[in-house]
């Protein structure tokens, strides 16, 4: 329908205009990279935090590229502008009013988005920064996340410890086929919402969190195959959860990257004919390590942040929407029901110290979809985001924060001891 189809022809339009870049060799003296990709409206919503982060960075050892949707009024240069070569300083220079501009971030050529058709822009931003041959690790992130840990950390572990893997944060599957079915029995469960509704019709199409970490192998092949993998996941897209009228269950970043891996494997003829082998045989490693909360998935572990059924069982009432059991036209997905359960996924605009402690001991490397301005409530009191996340960050274990990482965003993801 005409939804699908214009959220499809944006994505198309602009995977087409990419191709994997040829590029000089890795020098063996040089060190690797992670490529920080930001995906942001017109800013980042905490540039004081990531300050922090970069200002403890080995020099050399990352790159930054920011895209931004919302168009730019001080006349910054583009990317291809900006690029002289592989000579001296690697040609790059920087806007002074580009967020983290100081840390030498290179904005990326504004291309089409709009929302639920974000896998163009993802991309954009893979084809820029595979354009330096040292950025081996390429990480997904948006306007509102913030690190959890140190820098050094998270070079630590995607460089040094597993700098040839992706990694993924996978759904689980929905038991129904269709939306609503599936939503009240998760509600009366009190179950994970963000489900995949793909796998269904194709196991090759399986959802994931769309802020994943790509290895450079794997980051060539997703713009390589980006556009078959568009048109393959859209037929299991049209499918899923036919109840939804006039909109599609899940967007193309969650689920075009791994769509286009399992592709690449069964055109070399190396599948096994089983996804979850074949995810291990190409090197995708099932850890989610950006936190995102979606209502009740974390039921009965200790991040479980739900509010006591009885507020939300008045909120339904309060909206007089007990209908949904029963009228087809509801559309709770766009209802203000939905936003005022808070829970698809959640937005912090406060905190306390003990959750953000919990978050930070725990093996995930970024959080988002927390509110500019976001206090955390020390005691009786307040401070400022910025103030208390880098101190936690020296708190860290590394040794143990790194076997508690989560294989999904829900309690059945929790991680096990060894």
């Amino acid at each position: 329908h005409q939804y699908m189809a214009e959220k499809l022809e944006v994505d198309l339009e602009v995977v087409r205009q990419f191709t994997v870049p040829p590029v000089l060799p890795f020098w063996s003296n040089s060190l690797p990279q992670v490529a920080f990709l930001f995906m942001a409206m017109d800013g980042l919503d905490f540039e004081d935090v990531w300050d922090r982060f970069f200002a403890d960075a080995t020099e050399g050892g990352y790159s930054i590229y920011i895209h931004t949707a919302a168009g730019r009024e001080d006349g910054g240069s583009s990317f291809a502008d900006r690029f002289g070569g592989w000579g001296g300083s690697w040609g790059f220079s920087t806007p002074a009013t580009l967020p983290l501009g100081r840390w030498g971030a290179v904005e990326v050529p504004q291309v089409e988005t709009r929302w639920c058709a974000l896998f163009g822009v993802e991309v954009a931003l893979l084809a820029a920064a595979l354009q330096d041959a040292r950025n081996q690790q390429f990480v997904f992130l948006s306007h509102n996340t913030v690190p959890l840990k140190s820098y050094g950390y998270v070079y630590r572990q995607l460089v040094e410890k597993s700098a040839t893997t992706s990694k993924f944060c996978f759904a689980e599957a929905a038991f129904h086929k269709f939306a609503t079915t599936e939503t009240i029995r998760n509600e009366l469960r009190r179950q994970c919402v963000f489900r995949d509704f793909y796998r269904g019709s194709s196991p090759r199409t399986l959802k994931h969190h769309q802020w994943v970490v790509l290895s450079r192998e794997h980051a060539e092949i997703v713009v390589r195959r980006a556009e078959e993998a568009l048109l393959l996941w859209q037929q299991s897209w049209k499918v899923a959860a036919p109840d939804l009228l006039n909109m599609g269950e899940g967007c193309s970043d969650e689920a075009v990257p791994g769509t286009a891996l399992l592709h690449e494997l069964a055109e070399q003829g190396r599948s096994t004919g089983n996804t979850w082998a074949d995810l291990t045989r190409l090197g995708v490693e099932q850890q989610c390590l950006t936190y995102v909360l979606w209502r009740h998935c974390f039921t009965d572990s200790e991040l479980d942040h739900s509010e006591h059924i009885a507020k939300e069982l008045d909120i339904v009432r309060k909206h007089g929407q007990f209908r949904m059991l029963t009228d087809r036209e509801f559309n709770f997905f766009k209802s203000a029901l939905k936003r005022e359960l808070n829970g698809y996924p959640a937005v912090f605009s406060s905190l306390t110290m003990d959750y953000l402690w919990k978050l930070v001991q725990e093996g995930f490397m970024f959080a988002r979809k927390f509110v500019k301005g976001i206090r955390v409530k020390v005691g009786s009191g307040y401070v400022p985001l910025a103030a208390a996340l880098p101190a936690l960050w020296d708190s860290v274990s590394e040794e143990e924060a790194s076997q508690k990482v989560w294989t999904r965003l829900s309690t059945a993801g929790k991680p096990r001891a060894i």
